[in-house]
């Protein structure tokens, strides 16, 4: 294993990014939301991901979320900071932003529009290793530029690259890239409804939505399945599932959904970032009722 400043392992909620009903960062709401996961015991905190909205970020706006977790952080705990690019350029910026900012890692989409082959694969991370000098989580979640276990094994001599983020293809897909790499690399969990499953595989952790609705029993789950109490741990994948299978099914436009489950256990999350829309009345019914079935809402 790689050497790095921070043990980045366990359970790193990969927060939304509030926004006010024009759009811009909400930076009362993040503040709010930090100090949440820090109380939550949670071993470190991603921002700009897919569940923050990464994509519809601009520089700046990754440069001041990040300053937010950095000040809020009197844990002192691991800060990763999502990299959704379709260029080596934009994706070297946005990285010495957030490096400039504080954040402890990177974790990086391969490109996503025209994508690339494995030699620009190699070279796209090999170029953010180099200029940006942090440690690279890679998000494997682009259908359209697979990271497979093959291509993994040829990353994995660039300097920077301490991990893979398995965010597709099931169990398969995770059990696939730990018998490839796990020996070599840490892969960490992030398909929400096989979270249990995949810790039972070896991951080193996870970085997933459903962690930033439900992080402290997430924590208890992690820490079930590395004591060894796996019906605790077993009991806690079935309570969430319902409610993660809700928030999945609107597909892409998840984080409106997610923002109103977290409104619905009452914090404060901001509004989505258009062309991302709240949920209906009818589907908040649905996910309120979803809580109450699994005795998820506070004082219940």
């Amino acid at each position: 294993m790689k050497t790095i400043k921070k043990d980045i392992k366990g359970i790193i909620p990969p927060l939304i990014t509030p926004f006010t009903k024009k759009g811009i960062l909400d930076e009362k709401a993040l503040r709010g939301e930090v100090q949440f996961m820090l109380k939550s015991r949670v071993d470190g905190l991603s921002f700009g991901g897919s569940t923050g909205e990464g994509a519809l970020l601009s520089i700046d706006e990754i440069e001041s979320g990040i300053t937010i977790l950095k000040e809020e952080n009197h844990r002192d705990i691991p800060i990763i900071c999502g990299i959704i690019s379709n260029s080596t350029n934009d994706a070297i910026k946005k990285g010495l932003a957030a490096k400039k900012a504080g954040a402890d890692g990177l974790m990086v989409t391969p490109t996503f529009y025209h994508g690339t082959d494995d030699i620009g694969n190699i070279a796209y991370f090999q170029a953010l290793s180099d200029e940006v000098q942090l440690p690279i989580i890679i998000y494997n979640v682009i259908d359209k530029n697979p990271v497979t276990p093959d291509l993994m094994m040829k990353i994995l001599p660039v300097k920077n690259v301490i991990g893979i983020k398995q965010s597709v293809g099931g169990l398969h897909a995770v059990n696939a890239m730990i018998a490839a790499c796990g020996k070599q690399t840490k892969v960490f969990a992030a398909q929400d409804d096989v979270l249990f499953c995949s810790y039972l595989l070896g991951t080193a952790g996870a970085i997933s939505a459903i962690l930033t609705v439900f992080p402290e029993l997430c924590v208890q789950q992690w820490e079930a399945v590395q004591s060894g109490d796996i019906g605790k741990a077993k009991e806690i994948h079935f309570r969430l599932y319902p409610v993660w299978k809700l928030i999945s099914s609107a597909g892409m436009s998840f984080p409106g959904r997610l923002k109103a489950i977290i409104k619905i256990l009452g914090r404060d999350a901001g509004f989505p970032r258009q062309p991302i829309f709240e949920p209906s009345k009818e589907v908040v019914g649905q996910l309120r009722n979803a809580l109450v079935n699994e005795n998820l809402l506070p004082g219940q």
